[in-house]
């Protein structure tokens, strides 16, 4: 199958947790479904469109980005409403209500950067417009990374062809689901600090989402793997889901 890869980075990210109280706590990488609304972003598919319309396979690699507590103000009452007529001779107020609203933590990444590969098998036209418009850097809404003011940069770095392996051993490049693969003993002999966490991989028409057990690498290095879940993709070895 033919497969798309991009660099996605940025400054500043945040992955808001599932069930995260106001603390506002970030996953250290971006979950399926927030790529598949990145996708959604350069096709120009509405939020709720994204989800429901594409059906990709996703492989995600490169480190978990390091975490830093930020402090960012949320407001307890909405803005003055603006009058439904304006008029040239109209001031502003000069005793304007004040901001009522309060400082919270919240976590956010120090310059997160993944290489997002996409494969597409069943939908090809959406495919050749993906890529299209990754190697032109033409986009219907700007991308970012989790949040709507975080703005993310997307390299193209090219097209390739993914070959399926053979059930066996490898070492694996991409962040996967726990159910695609078994670890091997040899992680334990290495200095590799494999870590599994729960994040959402899917969200269906009603919003709600589903969950899985993802295997990652702290330090972005290979994890072995035994599976039959593999692809070769130039010289990488990847698990889409």
């Amino acid at each position: 199958m033919q497969v798309v890869s991009f660099i996605w980075r940025a400054k500043y990210g945040h992955f808001l947790k599932a069930g995260a109280n106001r603390n506002a706590l970030t996953y250290s990488i971006p979950p399926k479904t927030t790529v598949i609304g990145l996708l959604g972003a350069i096709l120009g598919l509405e939020k709720t469109e994204a989800q429901t319309k594409l059906s990709p396979l996703i492989a995600i690699s490169g480190s978990p980005a390091q975490k830093f507590w930020h402090k960012t103000i949320l407001r307890k009452d909405p803005p003055v409403a603006l009058p439904y007529t304006v008029t040239g001779k109209m001031a502003g107020m000069k005793s304007p209500r004040p901001e009522k609203g309060t400082l919270v933590n919240q976590e956010w990444l120090w310059k997160p950067s993944f290489l997002v590969s996409v494969a597409l098998p069943d939908q090809e036209d959406i495919f050749q417009e993906l890529e299209k418009r990754l190697k032109n850097q033409q986009w219907h809404f700007s991308p970012v990374m989790g949040l709507a003011f975080l703005i993310a940069h997307l390299d193209y770095e090219g097209t390739s062809r993914a070959v399926p392996l053979s059930e066996g051993e490898y070492e694996i490049n991409s962040f996967f689901p726990q159910y695609l693969g078994t670890l091997s003993a040899t992680n334990s002999d290495s200095d590799s600090v494999v870590q599994l966490i729960r994040m959402p991989v899917g969200l269906d028409s009603e919003r709600i989402f589903q969950h899985e057990n993802i295997y990652l690498e702290r330090t972005g290095k290979a994890i072995s793997v035994h599976t039959s879940n593999a692809w070769q993709v130039e010289s990488r070895k990847l698990i889409f889901f």
